[in-house]
């Protein structure tokens, strides 16, 4: 009974796709340009977050230690330093680096010329993994002796903190967003199925079919069609980011702030979701109208 069951369901699912192949046409097409704004959405969203994650890490910390600091003194600042986890990278700057610096800057080394190094202090330059903790970081660094002061780019942390937080928000509203205009795309192509089949579904009623029997086909129908849609969104997406990034990213340097995620490394991530999205959508959809139109 269950092997026919399933025979009949998977038969008439895939009539039903070709009884109303405009319908269907349309139906793939436009749960498919969905997806793909979805897809497209994530492979930004994805890409903003590894940038600003990376620009978070770029604006170095400053730390300038006093002019009459010991070795000692440096050597208990590096190791704490050292002993960081929040910590990306950090260099430390003499006095004879900064000076050579501050003059390659200025472009006038002749100014400079009775002016000695031993008034200008050490310094490190820190790159943090959280721009979120830089206030702490700051806290503790100007407790330690031999510390002068702690340089930070706190409106440039602040915003980058923010902004992660608003991309994630914006990823969900859209995934929520596309997702119900999706959901009733599916729901509006399985209503005119179903008009269109609608003596033939009482009279299956009549001879003592049941709910499910009835049912199944059109979940079937809607499940391959978000599945048809899915596979077409991601293909576009992806053919759409692969050339971009050549276009645009393909000569930068893998650690660069602006440098865009590899095809390959985004490609399985958006498939299963534009698939399992589409499958889940087309089912939950399909179950949804067949039963609000057709009262089984």
């Amino acid at each position: 009974m269950r092997t026919t069951l399933l025979r009949h369901s998977l038969s008439e699912g895939f009539n039903n796709l070709v009884r109303h192949p405009l319908v269907t046409l349309a139906s793939i097409t436009t749960i498919a340009l969905m997806l793909f704004l979805l897809g497209a959405f994530t492979l930004f969203s994805a890409n903003a977050r590894q940038m600003m994650a990376r620009a978070g890490e770029q604006p170095p910390v400053e730390i300038t230690l006093e002019i009459d600091v010991t070795e000692d003194e440096i050597a208990v600042i590096e190791a704490d330093l050292a002993g960081d986890p929040n910590i990306l990278a950090y260099t430390l700057f003499t006095p004879e680096q900064n000076f050579e610096t501050f003059k390659a800057n200025l472009g006038k080394d002749e100014l400079f010329s009775d002016f000695s190094a031993d008034y200008i202090p050490h310094t490190f330059a820190i790159r943090l993994h959280d721009p979120a903790k830089s206030e702490d970081f700051k806290s503790h660094m100007e407790g330690l002796p031999g510390v002068r002061k702690v340089d930070l780019e706190l409106k440039v942390m602040q915003f980058l903190s923010k902004a992660i937080v608003w991309v994630n928000y914006a990823t969900l509203t859209a995934f929520a967003v596309l997702g119900v205009v999706a959901f009733f795309i599916i729901a509006n192509m399985v209503r005119v199925a179903v008009f269109a089949r609608g003596d033939e579904i009482n009279i299956m009623k009549y001879v003592g079919a049941t709910n499910w029997y009835i049912r199944i086909p059109y979940i079937l129908e809607g499940a391959v069609t978000g599945l048809l849609g899915g596979g077409l969104a991601w293909l576009s997406a992806y053919v759409i980011y692969a050339r971009l990034y050549e276009t645009v990213a393909a000569n930068t340097l893998p650690t660069d702030v602006l440098a865009m995620i590899v095809p390959s490394e985004l490609a399985s991530m958006v498939l299963l979701l534009n698939v399992g999205l589409g499958i889940g959508i087309g089912a939950v959809g399909s179950a949804v109208s067949v039963r609000r139109y057709i009262k089984v």
